[in-house]
This record gives structure tokens, sequence and C-alpha cells, in this order.
């Protein structure tokens, strides 16, 4: 049905619609903890892990992961449109926590793990543990992005569930950040590859026992039943109903300018902390300081994004980081110069936190304009690209900090020359500024709340039309 045609029957209204309780919504984001635990400790301890452990060539390494994160970039699409085809009597959306979570905890603890072999036999277990399991990293978050437009359309409850999933995230890094090393090396009790293998043990369960409660507690709503022998869009018209919509690109093009910024800060943090600070250690103190302010910016988020918009509040933190990221070319290397980067982190932080979660509401909003503009659901398809951006943003961030390292002749182990601290500087501070800028594109994210709540009542309508396969008892 096109987008403009009247329809005779009438307008189910929002507040009709059934709310979502507490529990559900923690349902829908419970899984971004454990997620966000698997994704970290890849960042942070895997290459640690092949070199000390496995004793494979960092060399090696280096090209097995771009190698294979650029594969699961691609990868994630396909996967995102065959979810959208497909349909089991347990649901379309909540089938996959469960089909994807179990063999997902299993792989990372198999690629934590050293194996009883020789050096090429760990290699190639390396290889194919490692690409198992960053398969699935990449396409784990599609059925959790996909479901929430089957499972609300309240633009207020998708704020909340947005909040409730930041919170989960942070939940995981910083389980990852402050706890894994004194966990490896307490259940090691002096063999640290035992106990690596054992923490990854305990978080595969979690991550098993979490997606078996997820799958049983999320109810989708709006589900519609097609016709067995109504043909299944091609991949060019998915692609095409996703590309001239333009909220998706702005989302796209906004997701990706945020990864790649975070990413060259985050692989020459570390680095700018122990040559120009001289203490490394600062590494876990800056963690708790953007924590803090950040979750007190989620808290709050709803009534800033009420006050300002979904838009303006995110574009608030775009502009914050703009502004505040060269600031750092200009502090000195003592503890005045470490106050102000503290009093920036928090400021920075904080107003990042007040559009996290409208965020999380805004690609929501996107698929359902997509359902509106061209009668196609593409919540799978659609969802697959944030793990295509964040897989590929990793592999191009990951490259440019190794590559900038080597620019600026950084020399590993000794005292850096001014020009390498200068670079450095320009790292942390002035390069993601740089790619940030390009998240200035959410200025022409115009689909409001207003226009939103009038797409959500045209969709209900459009609905009534057809068979609905509501699961929840409507």
């Amino acid at each position: 049905m096109a987008a403009g045609k009247s329809i005779s029957q009438s307008v189910i209204g929002e507040g009709e619609e059934p709310r979502l309780k507490l529990g559900e919504k923690i349902a829908l984001v419970i899984g971004s903890a454990p997620n966000t635990f698997h994704y970290q400790i890849i960042q942070m301890y895997l290459l640690f892990f092949y070199t000390d452990f496995m004793k494979i060539n960092p060399a090696f390494i280096a090209v097995l992961f771009l190698v294979v994160r650029f594969i699961d970039a691609f990868i994630a699409p396909f996967f995102g449109a065959f979810v959208d085809k497909v349909k089991t009597p347990w649901g379309k959306y909540t089938p996959w926590f469960v089909l994807l979570g179990v063999p997902f905890g299993i792989a990372g603890w198999l690629t934590f793990t050293v194996p009883d072999l020789g050096e090429t036999g760990r290699v190639i277990y390396a290889v194919a543990t490692y690409t198992v399991y960053s398969v699935f990293c990449s396409i784990i978050t599609i059925p959790s992005n996909a479901v929430v437009p089957v499972v609300t359309r309240r633009l207020e409850e998708r704020i909340t569930v947005g909040q409730l999933n930041f919170l989960f995230i942070m939940l995981g890094a910083l389980l990852v950040q402050v706890g894994t090393v004194p966990l490896y090396k307490a259940l090691g009790g002096g063999d640290d590859a035992r106990g690596f293998s054992l923490l990854m043990a305990a978080v595969a369960v979690l991550t098993v026992f979490l997606s078996i409660y997820q799958s049983a507690k999320v109810k989708e709503r709006y589900v519609i039943d097609t016709n067995s022998d109504e043909k299944s869009p091609s991949l060019k018209q998915m692609l095409a109903a996703t590309f001239t919509n333009k909220y998706a690109v702005i989302l796209y093009v906004y997701m990706f300018a945020s990864a790649i910024s975070s990413g060259i800060r985050s692989g020459v943090q570390i680095h700018f902390y122990k040559y120009f600070f001289d203490n490394e250690s600062l590494m876990a103190l800056m963690g708790i300081v953007a924590l803090v302010p950040t979750l007190f910016g989620v808290a709050f988020s709803q009534r800033i994004i009420r006050r300002f918009g979904l838009k303006q509040t995110v574009l608030a933190g775009v502009v914050a980081n703009l502004v505040t990221c060269p600031i750092i070319l200009f502090i000195p290397a003592n503890n005045t110069g470490l106050i102000i980067h503290i009093a920036v982190t928090c400021l920075t932080s904080l107003i990042g936190g007040f559009g996290t979660p409208a965020q999380g509401a805004m690609m929501p909003a996107a698929i359902d304009y997509t359902e509106w503009k061209s009668g196609l659901k593409l919540n799978g398809f659609m969802s697959s690209f944030n793990g295509f951006i964040q897989t590929f943003a990793t592999a191009l961030s990951g490259a440019i900090a190794a590559g900038s390292l080597t620019l600026i002749g950084y020399v590993p182990g000794v005292e850096q020359g001014g020009s390498t601290l200068f670079g450095l500087r320009v790292l942390v501070g002035v390069l993601p500024a740089v790619f940030g800028a390009f998240a200035i594109c959410m200025l022409w994210f115009d689909l409001n709340e207003e226009k939103q709540r009038q797409i959500f009542r045209d969709l209900s309508e459009r609905r009534k039309q057809q068979t609905y396969t509501e699961s929840g008892g409507m």
C-alpha cells in the first residue's frame, strides 16, 4: 500500500496499545551485558592471549584480525536479510536469541582455551575458533535490534529501552576493564592460560542462560503473517528500500563516524597516558571518569529528550565532542593538565550520555519509516548494518591507529621525542574530531517525534487489514 493512500478504518491510538512491563524491557536488552563483555575482551585481551599463551607471531595475528573482520562485515547484511525471510513456530526474531547465543558463548570459551597441540596446530585452532567467534560477534545483536519495532511502538518505551540497554552495555564493559585480570589470575591459581579458559567458560554459561531468558520473556506483538506464496523481496529491492531511506543513511553515517572516532582514540590512549603523562594506569582511572558522568547523563536523558527532542539531544553530544577534542593539544604534561583532561572528559561524557538512549530510539523509527514508505519489513536487514558498520569501523580504525604510530615515529619502550608526543596528542584529540565531524549529519534527521507518531498510526491502520501474529494476548 502506498504511504499516502487513505484508509477508512479508524486509527488505533497509541494510548490503547499495551505498555511493556519492566521485566520485558530488561529482557529485551539484558543480553547487551555479556555481548559487550565478549566485544571488549576481544579488543583488550585477545592479542595478549595469542602472543603470550598461544605463542603466535604478532604479524600473523594482525593479518588474521584484519581479514576476518572484513569477512564479518559483509556476512552481517546477508544474515540480516535471511532473518527477515524466516519465521519459526516460536516467533520471527526471539528464537535467534538462543540459536545465536548458545554457539556464541561456546565459541568464546574455545577461543580463549589453549589446545594441547604443536605450533602449527595452535595456529590452525586459533584461525578456526577466532573466525567462528568473530562471525557471531558481528551478527549477535541483529535479533535484539530487529525485535524492538515488533515489541513496542511507543516512542517513550523505546527511549527507556535505550536507557536500559546502555546501562547493561556499561556493566559489561566495566566487568572487562575492572574484573578480567583479577578473575583470570584467581581462577588460574598460577596458570593464567587456564584462568582465561575458566573465566570464559563461566561467561559462556551466563551468555547461554541469558539468551534462553530473553527468548522466553520477550513477546513479539506486531509481526504480520505473510502469505506462503508471497514472493520475498530481492536483495536489490532490500538495498534500494534501505538506502533510499535518508534517515537510515544518516544514522549509518553517524554510527560509522562515531565508531571510527572512538576506535582511533581507544587504540592509542594507552600510548598517550604512558608516554605523555608517564602513567599507563590512568587507563583504568579515565575509564571510570568517563563512565560515571555518562551514567548520570543516561539517568536524566528522558527529561532532556522531552525538553529538547531526540535530534537536538544527540547533536549536543556531537558538538561537545568536536569542541573539546582539540583541547588536548594545549594541556601541559603535569597534574594541571591531567585535571583539565579529567574535567573535559566528564563534561563530554555527561552531554554524550544525554543522547545515548535517543540513538536507540532512532533506528527503530528509521525501520518503521522504511515499512511505511516501501511496504517492506526489513527489521533484520537494516539492523544488520549496525554490525557491519561496527566491524568495518573497528578494522579500519585499528589500521589507522597502527599506521599513524609508525608515521609519528613511535618506538615502543623508550622515551618519545617531542614530535612523537605531539603526534600522540593529534591521534587522541584532533584525528578523532576530524572523523567525528561527519556525525554532524544528524542535522538532517528531521524524523521528529510527531512524524514518528503519525507513522505509527498509519502502520496500525495498515496492519488492521492484515493478519496479526500476536503472541502477547492482544
